[in-house]
């Protein structure tokens, strides 16, 4: 008997079966895996529910009417808690515990974009779009306004401090609005772009211009672009953190939402159809989140279309307001892989949910049927 080509062979199946154990381990066993795929794919509104829900069923949440107007867009100051909107007429109110004040009376013509700083302390505004685009910069400490340089194109808030991103017609800058310095990053000329200043140091320069939406990355420690994306129809809605982000593109013509990384890899996609900018990824502690989802208490609340007809095109029909939908708030716990609908006590109010902030665990949200500004305490 050659016993040394019996152990040879002990040996290489030991290694085999150590692998199997590994990969099974990793792939079916791995907490992280099995809470995305096990969330991502069991989660339908209304009468699509697919699977057993998991986890017990949400109390109703109450909900409150913030705006007594319809308004164009809002944002939180997170050091005082005060909910800031600019009606349509560009004028900002502040409603502080129901009350609401006029703080600042200025209209503002063709109002655009409106994106708060990282602490909600101020806000860029995108007006007069399209014939004489201008930007200018709502201070809520002062509740005045700053123009930006002319020309500007696109701006971006920084992840971290009171620094301000803005492309114009002839680079990439960064103005401290501190000290009112600017920096220029690089020469670079484009019609439209769209900017994201990440909070790993880079920022993310979106053309908007045809279907074929590109995404380049900038590198502010090595002061490199390279490309990031490329894909049809695409937009995204990254978390705070930028370790994960709610996209939506269109493969052979047919929309897909899903979870990526911060890489813009797919770790999971979602069995329905939203928009990004109907859902918001929430971590319960922002400022120690890993990037293993199973290490913390990782969120996704989404406004999920009941019915979404045939041959609507998005996203371009909802930006368009050629299409408005009828919504189902749900939150996805990717720790665990529970998930459970999110109930309203007024469930005779229609609700087409865009632009989800959680502060203080109340969920805000625009309703684009009355484009009114709501609340969902939590």
């Amino acid at each position: 008997m050659n016993w040394k080509k019996i152990i040879k062979i002990i040996v290489v199946v030991l290694i085999i079966t150590s692998l199997g154990v590994a990969l099974y381990y990793f792939f079916r066993a791995n907490p992280t895996v099995q809470s995305v795929q096990k969330a991502l794919t069991s989660v339908f509104p209304g009468s699509q529910k697919s699977g057993e829900q998991t986890g017990q069923p949400e109390a109703a949440a109450k909900l409150r009417g913030i705006s007594e107007e319809a308004i164009f867009d809002y944002w939180v100051n997170e050091k005082t808690g005060d909910i800031y909107y600019a009606n349509k007429s560009g004028q900002i109110i502040k409603s502080t515990n129901g009350k609401e004040e006029l703080v600042n009376s200025q209209t503002i013509n063709n109002l655009n974009k409106i994106e708060s700083s990282y602490d909600g302390t101020m806000a860029a505004a995108k007006f007069n779009y399209p014939s004489l685009t201008t930007f200018s910069i709502f201070n809520t400490e002062t509740n005045g306004w700053q123009a930006l340089p002319q020309n500007t194109i696109s701006t971006a808030w920084s992840p971290n401090s009171r620094e301000v991103a803005y492309l114009d017609d002839k680079a990439l800058k960064i103005m401290n609005l501190a000290d009112q310095k600017t920096r220029e990053l690089s020469k670079m000329s484009q019609e439209d772009l769209d900017l994201h200043w990440r909070a790993d140091s880079k920022i993310l320069l979106t053309s908007n211009l045809n279907s074929a939406v590109k995404v380049w990355v900038w590198d502010l420690g090595k002061k490199t672009i390279a490309p990031f994306l490329r894909e049809s129809e695409m937009t995204i809605n990254w978390s705070k953190d930028d370790k994960f982000g709610i996209k939506l593109n269109t493969v052979n013509g047919t929309p897909r939402t899903a979870l990526i990384d911060g890489n813009g890899n797919i770790l999971s996609e979602f069995t329905f159809k939203t928009l990004p900018s109907k859902c918001l990824i929430s971590e319960s502690d922002s400022a120690t989140a890993k990037s293993d989802l199973a290490s913390q208490e990782t969120k996704v609340y989404c406004a999920i279309p009941k019915n979404i007809p045939t041959r609507t095109k998005l996203p371009e029909d909802y930006y368009k307001k050629a299409v408005y939908f009828e919504d189902v708030f749900y939150a996805i716990n990717l720790s665990t892989g529970g998930f459970s609908e999110i109930p309203t006590e007024n469930s005779n109010l229609a609700i087409d949910a865009d632009h989800l902030e959680i502060y203080n665990n109340t969920l805000y949200f625009k309703n684009r049927l009355d484009e009114k500004l709501y609340s969902l305490q939590l």
